[in-house]
């Protein structure tokens, strides 16, 4: 009753998609055959209006310069970016799911509010300010995800892909705590910056690190990181094409900022070279494991999952230059990330392919039939692969950039080798869309199913299509309104 009008705005991120996520299972209630289906358009409508409202006013806040904290919970430009990229990856990802449910048969308002606690788990995420709240937000965002992995129950193998996401996120998330604990026993403190300072001594005691090591262990699992990858082919094939494409994208660019407000906080400092080593060697072999693997995919699905861990090597390595400018680069390659990963993912919706329906050979000849569609997700993946003009192409060129002023060559020649092997398989789903023929066996199956319609997800489709491109011709408009502003007020620190 006595909180502030600072700290009330600081939460209000938090509680606009939690209202939503309280309200949407009592709308779903009602069995109606008569209004079944005007609910479910409410249901939809008020899922958007939740992360609209959400993220109109965390623009607010980022326009204003407000940056208001409650306790350790602190909205500051890593929580408002946070907020502006989870919101926007949602949402997309709603317009998706409307189609793609309804494809599936499957349309149940606890999906929408799953959604929507993710979303708030996220936030929370990237905004705590001690090592409880990082607990709750991993726990928050990361147990919904669990159920929506398997929240389409006619497919068997969306049961199995839940438990195999909830077994490995419990091992990571325990590592998580036991680190957590360890670094509370030797610093009887939870805040980030007292923790940061013991771990930035001369000599460190050494329980202190092994619980820095352990809790890295759960930041590099949510980001999909060489060795702690294994569940993401599975996991991804398993959950709808939606979940799929919001998870590749909004754990990973959550767990990256949460990382980055670890490293602020000294855990130790980024410029460190006991960090860089390890971040390094991690790095490494999630490129070249990431884009090797992902060369000998035959489903759509699972080579984006493998495109997905070569990327979090990507980011990596921006954290390893340890620069502002890196920094930068960084936050905007989780940007054009954003639109590519979302475009990518979801053409699947958008041509109607249905469960298990994801190979390379249900997709050829498709995009003759919707033209603009598939040159929407061609320019999703050649941006993936970072051919220029478009964004993917400056995210790699900035943070290789900073790798090479900083001593790094041999690793910045290691992203390029590797951006020219994705090339390959970022080119098949093109290729299978415009210059192939279906067999006679698929022409036939694809004429006995009905015609499927999906004009939302065509539209988020074209949507992330325009922006990889807008990104693509006016970066510096994006580096500075964005990624910038969050380094220059919240990365002081980097050395």
């Amino acid at each position: 009753m006595s909180m502030s009008a600072g700290e009330l705005s600081a939460i209000l991120p938090l509680l606009i998609p939690a209202l939503g996520a309280c309200l949407l299972p009592l709308a779903a209630l009602d069995k109606d055959q008569e209004t079944v289906k005007w609910v479910r358009g409410a249901m939809f409508f008020m899922a958007l209006f939740c992360l609209a409202g959400g993220f109109f006013y965390v623009t607010r806040l980022w326009a204003t310069g407000a940056q208001p904290s409650y306790g350790a919970l602190h909205m500051d430009r890593i929580g408002q970016y946070a907020g502006i990229f989870v919101m926007v990856a949602a949402a997309l990802a709603v317009l998706q799911l409307w189609d793609h449910l309804h494809q599936e048969g499957w349309v149940k308002g606890e999906t929408l509010s799953l959604l929507l606690f993710s979303v708030v788990g996220m936030i929370l995420f990237a905004s705590a300010g001690n090592l409880i709240l990082l607990f709750l937000g991993l726990e928050l965002l990361s147990v919904p995800l669990y159920a929506l992995t398997a929240t389409v129950r006619l497919r068997a193998r969306a049961f199995e892909g839940g438990m195999k996401y909830f077994l490995t996120g419990a091992v990571a998330a325990s590592c998580f705590l036991m680190g957590s604990v360890l670094l509370y026993g030797v610093t009887s403190s939870l805040d980030l910056a007292v923790i940061g300072r013991a771990l930035g001594a001369p000599r460190p005691d050494p329980l202190a690190l092994a619980g820095a090591a352990l809790v890295l262990m759960g930041f590099l699992f949510k980001i999909s990181a060489v060795p702690f990858h294994q569940w993401t082919p599975d996991v991804y094939e398993a959950a709808p094409h939606p979940i799929s494409g919001f998870m590749s994208v909004a754990t990973k660019g959550v767990a990256v900022l949460a990382f980055m407000r670890v490293l602020g906080a000294g855990v130790p400092a980024p410029g460190s070279l006991r960090i860089q080593s390890a971040l390094a060697v991690v790095a490494m072999a999630t490129l070249i494991l990431g884009n090797l693997a992902a060369l000998a995919q035959t489903n759509i699905k699972r080579m984006l999952a493998y495109s997905s861990i070569s990327h979090a090597g990507y980011i990596l390595l921006g954290l390893v230059a340890g620069t502002p400018a890196a920094y930068s680069g960084v936050l905007f390659y989780l940007l054009a990330y954003l639109a590519m990963n979302m475009g990518a993912f979801g053409i699947l919706t958008a041509l109607g392919l249905v469960g298990d329906r994801t190979t390379f050979d249900q997709v050829k000849g498709l995009g003759w039939k919707r033209p603009d569609l598939a040159i929407a997700v061609t320019l999703c993946m050649l941006s993936l692969a970072g051919i220029p003009p478009l964004a993917g192409f400056y995210g790699k060129y900035m943070i290789f950039k900073e790798l090479i002023l900083q001593g790094h060559v041999s690793m910045a020649v290691v992203g390029v080798l590797a951006s020219l092997v994705s090339v390959y398989y970022y080119l098949r789903l093109p290729v299978a869309l415009f210059l192939e023929k279906p067999s006679e066996k698929a022409e036939r199956e694809a004429a006995e199913r009905p015609a499927i319609k999906a004009p939302l997800a065509g539209a988020a489709l074209l949507v992330c299509g325009v922006l990889v491109v807008a990104m693509g011709l006016f970066p510096g408009t994006v580096y500075k309104v964005f990624a910038l502003r969050v380094v220059e007020n919240a990365f002081h620190f980097v050395r």
